[in-house]
């Protein structure tokens, strides 16, 4: 973890099981040992080991949209567009926009345990960002105290991905790729969590790992 953020590593320390962390070990080994053709089969793998809907069974091509309109596009399709950084463009380049749609799916999580629990003010709540959103349903009783503990220590890494450059001379960019992975497992974990309390339709079924490839023309 010597190329992770603070944050990151808070995230790290804080969220993960012993298994979940030997796996991102495992991927960060794979992702910069072969930093131009890496293999992404763990890291799918280790994602549909969480359950629910995550990148893993959303084709990595953006343009193949399952979910083109409701409630699941604004919950899943920023978790699509993190395989596709991840699968076609590159995690070490695009490590800062994967932090960036994991941020997308959780505000779109915790703004549907809004409007479930603050029926009044529902509509006042589709806009808020995820920092002010976490502040808000720290008060429900329901959202077990560990849960929006690891949603604040996200919404750190988020900001970062929303506003700062690097303006650090010692890292090549602001984003590496542990940034990325640690992100999207912790992402991945939170929005499980949360959608369990609602209990969500999504968290009800298995899915199998998208294996489509993308295909350059």
């Amino acid at each position: 973890m010597k190329s992770a953020l603070p944050e990151s590593v808070n995230l790290y320390n804080s969220i993960f099981s012993d298994k979940q962390k030997y796996d991102i070990k495992k991927i960060l080994d794979e992702v910069n040992k072969n930093k131009h053709n890496y293999s992404t089969k763990t890291l799918w793998e280790a994602d549909k080991e969480i359950g629910g809907i995550g990148g893993y069974c959303m084709p990595c091509d953006p343009i193949k949209n399952p979910f083109p309109g409701g409630e699941y596009r604004a919950l899943f399709r920023p978790l699509q567009y993190a395989r596709s950084e991840i699968d076609i463009t590159g995690i070490h380049l695009h490590s800062k926009y994967v932090v960036s749609n994991c941020g997308l799916h959780l505000e779109a999580v915790v703004r549907l345990i809004l409007k479930k629990y603050k029926f009044l003010g529902s509509m006042r709540y589709m806009n808020s960002t995820l920092g002010n959103a976490t502040k808000t349903i720290e008060t429900i009783n329901d959202i077990p105290n560990y849960i929006v503990k690891n949603l604040f220590l996200f919404v750190r890494i988020y900001n970062k991905s929303k506003h700062e450059v690097n303006q650090d001379n010692g890292r090549e960019r602001l984003f590496m790729a542990e940034d990325a992975i640690i992100a999207y497992f912790a992402a991945r974990i939170i929005g499980v969590k949360l959608l369990g309390v609602l209990d969500h339709d999504s968290i009800k079924h298995k899915y199998l790992i998208d294996e489509s490839k993308f295909i350059f023309k």
